[in-house]
């Protein structure tokens, strides 16, 4: 298949939404599809050989997306919680008769509720969420959509590749109270995300807090949390030694949707303390591979934190909470995709798997970019 794969953010970018784009372009190339990333700009303009389109943004967008996609004549747009680039994209799509793929995993606000039911459920053939959770949200909101929860990369992330020096120097084992026991935070510094609950951590007793990532309250935990250690956001390389270094990685937030970050924790063998609520309910099993507090209670929070730090056999629920999330890798979400829902938006191409002879392929009309329709099948 021609696949376009539209995002508002890609490489140099470090987010929840790179991860997704990038291990799901990973999958698609080495099945033998052919892709084409559009993303704001500025940035790579190729990854893995696929070309990246780079949205530039003192230019008309409309004009340059329309162009992006007329050229490349995909067989599916697949948007990523599409939103400035996304919804042009959508909307050209549509208009063209080419078929949409949506995968939302953004918690949708009330306040733009309806703007998002009209510019992106109703111009997606298919719509996708990542978390459980947002299958009801999204209902409420009038719109119907499945669930895909995203994979893990077991290999990449691994308790092999804990760092002892690096731990050393976290946990300040040559202080004269001996090592602390290392909770750290991976993602970004918003107020959506729960991070000023990082406070209530400070007064614990023999806890030494690894802050990694970076946003707009980094200034205000930093003062309140002066002996904590902020790194300022990572790179996956990075990434993948400094979660296995952490004893317990700590995450507030109460709405989470793909959850990248606890589960390359659980695959990095570290037990995960997160609330009862949110995409993290579904990926924590409490007391099994971390454990899960009531939000509401900011004492309950501090208990969790302390109970797993203060327990010498904390290293179990790591084991476990491996081998839990390790049973759905990227391979396999990715294939579930292709499989069972870029199956569902087109029926153009024998590499969706299966009987050539069982596919049935209807005639559709494509514009091209001068404004001529051409009939293909």
């Amino acid at each position: 298949m021609r696949i376009a794969l539209v995002t508002e953010t890609f490489y140099p970018a470090v987010d929840s939404t790179t991860t997704t784009l990038k291990a799901t372009a990973d999958r698609l190339v080495d099945l033998g599809h052919t892709v084409r990333i559009l993303a704001p700009g500025p940035g790579l303009a190729s990854y893995r050989g696929c070309e990246v389109v780079r949205v530039r943004p003192l230019e008309p967008t409309g004009g340059q997306i329309r162009t992006a996609i007329d050229g490349f004549e995909p067989d599916l747009v697949h948007a990523v919680s599409p939103r400035f680039v996304g919804r042009k994209a959508l909307k050209h799509a549509r208009r063209t008769g080419v078929p949409t793929l949506v995968v939302e995993q953004s918690p949708i606000l009330d306040l733009a509720a309806d703007y998002w039911r009209a510019k992106v459920a109703e111009r997606a053939d298919t719509l996708l969420v990542t978390a459980p959770w947002m299958v009801g949200r999204v209902a409420e909101l009038g719109a119907d959509a499945a669930l895909w929860q995203p994979g893990v990369d077991p290999l990449a992330f691994t308790p092999r590749l804990r760092d002892p020096w690096l731990y050393d120097s976290w946990s300040r084992a040559r202080s004269k109270d001996g090592p602390q026991v290392v909770v750290g935070y991976v993602g970004s510094l918003h107020k959506r995300n729960g991070v000023r609950r990082l406070a209530d951590l400070a007064a614990l007793q023999g806890v030494r807090l690894v802050v990694i990532g970076d946003g707009p309250e980094r200034d205000w935990l930093e003062r309140r949390l002066p002996a904590a250690r902020f790194t300022g956001p990572l790179h996956t390389g990075d990434l993948t030694v400094a979660l296995p270094t952490l004893d317990v990685l700590f995450h507030p937030g109460e709405h989470e949707t793909d959850c990248h970050a606890l589960r390359e924790a659980a695959a990095s063998g570290v037990p995960v303390v997160a609330p009862r609520s949110g995409g993290a309910a579904d990926v924590v099993r409490h007391l099994e591979t971390g454990v899960l507090y009531d939000p509401a209670d900011h004492r309950d929070l501090r208990r969790a934190v302390a109970a797993v730090a203060g327990d010498r056999h904390r290293g179990l629920l790591g084991q476990a909470a491996r081998t839990h999330v390790a049973r759905r890798t990227w391979v396999d979400a990715v294939d579930e995709l292709v499989g069972s829902y870029y199956r569902g938006s087109t029926t153009t191409s024998p590499l969706l798997g299966g009987n050539r002879n069982d596919v049935t392929v209807e005639p559709s009309r494509r514009r091209r970019a001068d404004g001529s329709l051409t009939r293909t099948v």
